[in-house]
């Protein structure tokens, strides 16, 4: 049996950093994002002996299903490990991984993987979870058991795909598809660029840094996340009444406000290239997720598009073409 899943990885609007439960178990966060069509894909093969083989674009495990229960996580390919390990996975199964995005780039790659292993293993034993019970699960997987400093946004963005205004609260995650017609989700698509800065980075330090200021109550980090929840909702208002150039005006101050919350968000070299962004014709953007390299998001009218990408081209950035994701996480093939 051959199986073939894929999930999408995502750009975030507003609100990120009140997605991470020190604040939104507090106060109650809100996400407004977008699953974008460049693709986490699994392929999953069942073997007739008894190993698991799980092989990235430059990581490789293969042990005996008795061995690999034993593995211990910190030596690469964790998350597939720790998803394999909660289904308890007791037969011998190929796993071949690849991703249209490099990792830490800031578009929510690590939930797309997760989202998408448990998407393949439900497929592959009939259990019948939902969007939502993925996402919760890709979500509990990464944060309790493997430790990872994350929000709750990007497997929800991967699961369910779409543009979404998120709800997250001690209570639970709430998820609606942005009331918008298609005529401005097609206009806000065209007028949004993305470009990779040329650096990845390990959002790690940041958002444990960004986490330790909100547990302890820190003045300036607390307020600036009780902005962008505000900005956040803004944001939400100016895409359904289809004001995009209120959109991008909120998404620079909303940026401002990002870059109060823990040091390394940005750098010279970033601070730089959204000068040079702005001066060309773009509006507004930031940095897709918790900072400090991967890829900057800009808003955009077309008639300037063509003086900011030749801009940016001139600094060395490559740009992203994409598309909005509208099925989230995908079996696209099985047999």
């Amino acid at each position: 049996m051959t199986l073939v899943s894929r999930s999408p990885v995502r750009i975030s609007f507003g609100g990120g950093g009140t997605d991470l439960a020190s604040y939104y178990e507090k106060y109650g966060g809100v996400v407004v994002s977008a699953a974008i069509d460049k693709y986490f894909y699994t392929i999953l093969e069942l073997r007739q002996d008894d190993r698991i083989q799980i092989i990235s674009s430059d990581l490789q495990i293969n042990k005996l299903v008795k061995d690999f229960h034993r593995l211990k996580y910190g030596e690469g390919l964790d998350i597939p490990m720790a998803v394999l390990k909660h289904f308890n996975v007791q037969r011998g199964m190929n796993l071949f991984m690849a991703s249209e995005i490099p990792p830490g780039t800031g578009l929510g790659s690590s939930g797309a993987v997760a989202v998408n292993i448990i998407n393949i293993i439900n497929h592959l034993e009939h259990l019948k979870l939902t969007k939502q019970e993925m996402a919760e699960l890709a979500y509990k997987i990464e944060f309790k058991e493997l430790g990872l400093p994350i929000g709750k946004q990007d497997e929800y963005a991967a699961a369910f795909g779409g543009l979404n205004f998120i709800r997250f609260s001690k209570k639970g995650v709430d998820i609606k598809p942005l009331k918008a017609p298609k005529e401005i989700r097609m206009r806000l698509e065209a007028d949004i660029m993305l470009f990779f800065t040329g650096s990845t980075r390990q959002s790690s330090k940041i958002l444990r840094s960004q986490d330790s200021s909100t547990k302890k109550d820190k003045e300036i980090v607390v307020g600036s996340l009780h902005k962008i929840k505000e900005l956040a909702m803004e944001i939400k208002k100016a895409i359904e009444r289809g004001d995009l150039l209120e959109f991008g005006r909120l998404l620079d101050v909303s940026w401002q406000n990002k870059k109060k919350l823990a040091s390394g968000i940005t750098n010279p070299k970033i601070d730089k290239l959204y000068k040079i962004a702005k001066e060309n014709g773009a509006i507004g953007g930031k940095l897709t997720g918790a900072g400090g390299g991967g890829y900057m998001m800009l808003f955009c009218r077309r008639q300037n598009q063509k003086a900011v990408r030749k801009a940016l081209m001139a600094q060395g950035l490559v740009q992203l073409d994409f598309r909005f994701d509208f099925k989230g996480a995908k079996t696209i093939r099985g047999e």
